[in-house]
């Protein structure tokens, strides 16, 4: 416990790092910018970055994966609001509707994603997440005219490659079931649901309305679902406290990344969701002392040198966003 709130602690520091982005997100209003743009590229990788990190914080969390799902979505919900008046927005019905998609799908995937990992292993559960940017490209040109290019389907195909090496070069924990399996592939089609549905919201909403509108919708849609499964538990000062964290910094990556949504193309975005698995290593070494070994390693250069050529190779095109 100790040690992880030390690694909180760090993260939060971590985010002050990432302070010219938000600026530039509160300042820049309805220009053009370019797609596949740094600034995009680089919010999306911040993103995905703390997502690895709260994969090892759930674990430490001991109440139900529903349970969890639901106090993070409130709170979430509460502080986009809360952001949203500040700076001078409003939460209409109009935007509401538009991020409903969206937030059903996130609010599924939250409860699968973090019940799945109660009864699988997290190996298991992040190699079949993993998939996602290989559902994605086959529906991207279709729904966005997005051109996908060969030396785009060739560098996820590596980057995929990667990501499974360093899943199974990680000790095996033993706890793998069919349940959790099937819960894992059940995140995997709403987390993809869940990407598409923010694309299409971030054409007619701006980032703090479709973020409050999609994290209450989400809560609205999980608290039954909790309350149903697990009814109400006791939860302590530190599990809230765990919670906090968990939404501010990992469940914050959401908001950077769905302000990316209009800055990169879907599969960018969903390409650099596969370095989530080598956060997830990273952090899990940090904070639980898991050994890594030498094909972890192997894999993590793999993963990294796809998405650096993917993200180097990446088409750039004006568009004009609303923010």
């Amino acid at each position: 416990m100790r040690g992880n709130l030390r690694v909180s602690i760090g993260l939060c520091a971590l985010v002050d790092g990432v302070t010219e982005i938000v600026l530039r997100i509160f300042v820049v209003s309805k220009i053009k910018h370019e797609s596949n743009s740094r600034l995009g590229i680089a919010a999306a990788a911040y993103a995905v970055t703390v997502w690895g990190y709260g994969n090892v914080l759930v674990r430490d969390i001991p109440l139900a994966g529903s349970e969890v799902a639901a106090l993070r979505l409130w709170l979430g919900a509460g502080l986009a609001i809360v952001l949203l008046y500040v700076t001078g927005r409003k939460l209409s019905l109009r935007a509401f509707y538009v991020g409903l998609g969206g937030g059903i799908s996130f609010g599924l995937n939250s409860t699968l994603f973090f019940t799945a990992v109660k009864y699988t292993s997290p190996t298991t559960a992040t190699i079949i997440g993993a998939l996602q940017p290989a559902l994605l490209l086959m529906v991207v040109g279709k729904l966005f005219g997005e051109r996908v290019t060969r030396s785009s389907i060739l560098a996820s195909f590596v980057a995929l490659v990667g990501t499974v090496v360093v899943v199974l070069g990680a000790p095996k924990s033993g706890h793998d079931s069919l349940f959790g399996d099937l819960l894992a592939v059940g995140a995997l089609i709403a987390y993809c649901t869940y990407f598409v549905f923010s694309k299409k919201a971030r054409e007619s909403l701006g980032t703090f309305e479709y973020q409050a509108s999609m994290q209450l919708s989400a809560a609205i849609v999980v608290t039954p679902i909790a309350l149903l499964t697990n009814g109400t538990s006791a939860v302590s000062l530190s599990d809230m406290f765990l919670i906090l964290v968990l939404t501010v910094i990992p469940g914050g990556g959401h908001f950077f990344m769905n302000w990316a949504h209009n800055k990169i193309s879907l599969s960018i975005a969903s390409l650099l969701t596969l370095a989530t698995p080598v956060a997830t290593m990273i952090f899990a070494k940090v904070m639980l002392n898991q050994s890594v070994t030498l094909l972890q390693v192997v894999g993590t250069a793999i993963v990294l040198g796809a998405l650096s050529v993917l993200v180097l190779r990446a088409p750039k095109l004006d568009v004009a966003v609303a923010d």
